[in-house]
C-alpha cells in the first residue's frame, strides 16, 4: 500500500476550509455556539491542519504501529467531519457551509483511505479501532466542549 494516499487527507480538508469560509461562522454560532468570530474560525482550522499534517507526515515518513494508526486517524476525522455536516443539514433542512465538500470529498477519500489500510493488512483490528476512536475523539470533543460552554447540548 503506497502511504502516500495519505496527503490526500490536508488537500481534501484545504478544499473543504474553501467551501466552509464566507458562510461558516453565522451558521456556527447559530447551531454550535462557536466560533464566534471569522479569527477564531481561522485559528481552529490552522490547529486541525497542524493535527493533520503531522498525522500524516509521521506516518508516511516515520511508519510504524502507532504512526499508521495516527495517519489512519486523520482520515476517521474527516469522515467524522463528513457525518456533522451531513447530520446537521439533515435535521434542520438548512445548508450547513462544507456539506458539499464534506460529501464529494471528505466521505469517499476517507472511505477509499479506509479500505485501503484494512485490505493491506498493516493494522489489526484493534489498530483500525483504535484510530476511528481517536479521529471522532479529535473532532467531537472540541465540538461538544463548544456547544456545551455556549449552551447548545
Amino acid at each position: 500500500m503506497d502511504l502516500n494516499m495519505l496527503w490526500l487527507v490536508p488537500v481534501a480538508y484545504f478544499i473543504h476550509i474553501l467551501e466552509e469560509s464566507p458562510r461558516f461562522v453565522p451558521w456556527a454560532k447559530k447551531y454550535l455556539g462557536a466560533p464566534e468570530t471569522f479569527g477564531q474560525f481561522v485559528l481552529g482550522n490552522v490547529i486541525f491542519m497542524v493535527y493533520v499534517l503531522i498525522s500524516v507526515s509521521l506516518a508516511i515518513f516515520y511508519t510504524s504501529q502507532w504512526t499508521l494508526v495516527l495517519g489512519l486517524a486523520a482520515a476517521a476525522w474527516i469522515f467524522s467531519n463528513f457525518l456533522i455536516h451531513a447530520g446537521y443539514t439533515l435535521y434542520t433542512g438548512e445548508y450547513s457551509p462544507g456539506v458539499v465538500t464534506a460529501s464529494a470529498v471528505y466521505a469517499p477519500v476517507s472511505v477509499y483511505i479506509c479500505y485501503s489500510f484494512w485490505g493491506s493488512g498493516m493494522l489489526n483490528a484493534l489498530d483500525f479501532i483504535l484510530a476511528i476512536v481517536i479521529g471522532f475523539a479529535v473532532m467531537y470533543v472540541p465540538t461538544f466542549i463548544q456547544m456545551k460552554k455556549n449552551g447548545k447540548l
